[in-house]
C-alpha cells in the first residue's frame, strides 16, 4: 500500500489523511464519518451533492445520528437553494422532519467564490474537496491545519447565513 493511500489514521503525521479517487470510495468516507458523529455534523456544499449526498445510506446515517441525542446538530450550507427546487433529496426531506437538529442556510455571495466543499464532523474529521467539480478528496484527521481553517470559515459563514426558506416545509 502506498503512502497516498493509507488508511491507517493513527497518530503519525503521514497517516493522518486518506486521498479519495473515486466517486464509491468518496460515498464510503462520508459514511464513515458521518458514523461516527457524537455531537455535530457540518456541512458545506454548493448544491447538496446529490450524487454523494443524496442516498440511503447517508440518510440513514443522519437519521442514525439524530436519534441519538437531544444534543446532535447537523447544519448544512448551500449556495442557492433554488438549485434544490426540482429535486427530491433526502437531506432536505430530513432537514423538514427534524427541524430542531438539522438546519439549512443560505451561503452569502461574499463566499460564492469558494470553489471547496467540506463534511466536517466534531470538528475533528473531514472529507475535503478542493474542487466540488471533482470525486478526488481527502478524509482528513486532526490535528490538521485544514479541518481547523475550515472550521472558522464555516463558523463566519454560518453566523453571515440566511435561512433556506423555500426548503421549509408547509405545515398546512
Amino acid at each position: 500500500m502506498s503512502e497516498d493511500s493509507q488508511t491507517d489514521t493513527s497518530k503519525s503525521p503521514d497517516k493522518l489523511r486518506t486521498l479519495i479517487g473515486s466517486l464509491s470510495q468518496l460515498k464510503e468516507e462520508t459514511s464513515d464519518i458521518f458514523t461516527s458523529a457524537t455531537q455535530s455534523i457540518q456541512i458545506y456544499s454548493h448544491g447538496l451533492d446529490p450524487r454523494i449526498l443524496n442516498n440511503r445510506q447517508i440518510e440513514k446515517d443522519i437519521l442514525d445520528f439524530v436519534k441519538r441525542s437531544r444534543k446532535s446538530k447537523v447544519q448544512i450550507l448551500i449556495y442557492n437553494e433554488r438549485f434544490l427546487r426540482g429535486i427530491d433529496h433526502r437531506l432536505v426531506t430530513l432537514a423538514q422532519r427534524f427541524t430542531s437538529f438539522i438546519e439549512i442556510r443560505v451561503v452569502p455571495k461574499d463566499f460564492h467564490e469558494n470553489p471547496f466543499g467540506f463534511y466536517l464532523v466534531d470538528n475533528r474529521t473531514m472529507v475535503y474537496r478542493s474542487n466540488v467539480e471533482r470525486y478526488e478528496a481527502e478524509k482528513l484527521v486532526m490535528p490538521n491545519f485544514i479541518i481547523k481553517d475550515k472550521s472558522k470559515l464555516f463558523h463566519t459563514i454560518w453566523q453571515s447565513s440566511s435561512p433556506a426558506s423555500f426548503l421549509r416545509a408547509l405545515h398546512i
